[in-house]
């Protein structure tokens, strides 16, 4: 089975495309194109249109190197200046039809975890717990696990790309100038890194191409043999200043195209020795790019890391697992009479939709489904993008009460057949106790549901055949019709 992973960074969108053989994973090709994004955002933070240029201009090569891959097979994901632009959803449609495959965008933590998946795999095995930080165009992650589990991890809005483009935008480099970047990276980790100081771990890695470059230019300039220290950073931090433009630094182990985001970098990283209290930093082969392939291959392979957040988070709220697992049973079982060929990802958000709709209860059974809706879409889970959180959290919304709540999504006919569906398995099973689905069909067609059910049952449950009629009354208010007949 081959994979590809697609990273819509900040800084550079970079591809990897791999095979899994018996459950390890084999890079076959790589490609990276610099399109400098986080540059981009206008002072609205605004994506402008010559960034947007560039990002469809490099996803469209992109794009020629996975053709003909299935979808399932294919994960792309944006980052920090995707999860900030003004214009993001935009820009999304039209890079979607670019590069033909749905592009996620992820939270910050859940990018943390994923680099932190990269990296664990590339890194020799070890029960010591490590600090894994990825220094990118518009963030920087910090992550500290043992193994392949994360322990704990978060993302700073403070990148390579923003520094440079804040404090060095001109091309001039200064001592002052050098020392407010520092300053001002130092100010977006304060108060909020205590999990990832010295004594909370044994070793420190950095991934990716900040943490690389510099690594690079301190072998190959003899500073050191490629570990980084705060002692060589000071050593390489003057050594810039001492150039005075961005377009004077040359040094051996640089790259071309480093040389724009260097300063920034630098400032980034020697704020990030100082707030962790690190004192040195060896490089991972990991990154972003791995963990998505792990993670996808997890997916594949019937391991997929959301199942388990969705089980984390029913322990985490205390909720009732065996009504849960018969909301999820009914509603997948409704879903195929209505839609017998719906897709996997349909069937997907319907189940853990249905599986996470009392959530909510532990806070307050007033609005439960209101609170539900806020707890999916506020919690960290695992493996799950921040628009797969926001389906599903408006399922949950969607399962009782007013639809006018979610009438902009139902004209979607996808999400419509899943909050049907939901509304209608949620009436089933109210009485939290198992019982059989009676033979029924049910159809669709336009703006009208159909609903057939024996007459006879229908007389044995006088309360739910009430609550069908109650739902058509709440269809009936956004333009639906819900028709039960009865035989």
């Amino acid at each position: 089975m081959r994979l590809a992973a697609i990273d819509l960074g900040s800084n550079s969108f970079r591809l990897e495309i791999a095979r899994v053989e018996d459950g390890n994973i084999f890079s076959e090709c790589r490609w990276k194109e610099t399109v400098r994004l986080a540059a981009g955002l206008d002072e609205n933070g605004y994506l402008s249109e010559a960034a947007q240029k560039r990002a469809l201009t490099a996803l469209s090569r992109i794009a020629e190197k996975v053709q003909g891959f299935p979808p399932a097979q294919v994960r792309a994901v944006g980052t920090q200046t995707l999860r900030a632009a003004e214009n993001s959803a935009e820009f999304l449609v039209k890079a979607e039809k670019v590069l033909g495959y749905k592009i996620e965008i992820l939270r910050g933590k859940e990018e943390a975890r994923l680099v932190y998946m990269g990296c664990s795999f590339a890194l020799p095995a070890s029960d010591e717990i490590r600090l894994i930080v990825d220094i990118g165009g518009a963030s920087t992650e910090c992550v500290v696990g043992r193994g392949h589990e994360v322990l704990d991890g978060e993302s700073f809005h403070i990148g390579c790309v923003n520094t440079s483009v804040s404090f060095f935008k001109d091309g001039n480099i200064s001592a002052k100038s050098f020392r407010h970047a520092i300053l001002a990276a130092e100010f977006v980790l304060d108060g909020n890194v205590s999990a990832f100081t010295k004594g909370h771990w044994s070793e420190a890695y950095g991934s990716s191409g900040t943490v690389s470059a510099v690594s690079s230019i301190l072998r190959s300039n003899g500073l050191t043999d490629g570990t980084i220290t705060l002692d060589a950073l000071e050593v390489l931090k003057e050594k810039i200043i001492s150039s005075g433009r961005i377009d004077n630094l040359h040094f051996d182990g640089l790259r071309e195209d480093r040389r724009e985001v260097l300063a920034g970098g630098v400032a980034v990283l020697i704020a990030v020795f100082k707030k962790l209290r690190i004192d040195k930093m060896k490089v991972s082969g990991g990154a972003l790019r791995y963990g998505l392939l792990y993670n996808l291959a997890g997916r594949q392979l019937n391991s997929d890391p959301r199942t388990g957040s969705v089980s984390a988070l029913l322990k985490r709220t205390h909720s009732d697992e065996k009504q849960s697992e018969r909301m999820a049973s009914f509603s997948l079982q409704l879903l195929g009479l209505l839609k017998p060929h719906a897709s996997a990802e349909q069937k997907q958000a319907l189940e853990w939709a249905s599986r996470l709709y009392e959530v909510g209860l532990f806070l307050s059974r007033s609005d439960y489904h209101k609170h539900s809706e806020y707890v999916i879409r506020n919690s960290d889970l695992a493996g799950f993008s921040r628009s797969e959180q926001e389906r599903i959290a408006a399922l949950v919304l969607s399962h009782r009460g007013q639809l006018r709540k979610v009438e902009a999504q139902i004209e979607e006919k996808s999400f419509r057949e899943l909050v049907f569906v939901i509304r209608l398995a949620a009436i089933f099973v109210h009485a939290r106790h198992d019982i059989a689905l009676p033979k029924m069909s049910l159809s669709e067609a336009g703006k009208v549901f159909e609903i057939h059910l024996p007459e006879h049952w229908c007389r044995e449950h006088p309360l739910t055949k009430y609550m069908i009629e109650q739902e058509a009354l709440a269809w009936e208010k956004v333009g639906y019709q819900v028709k039960l007949s009865m035989k």
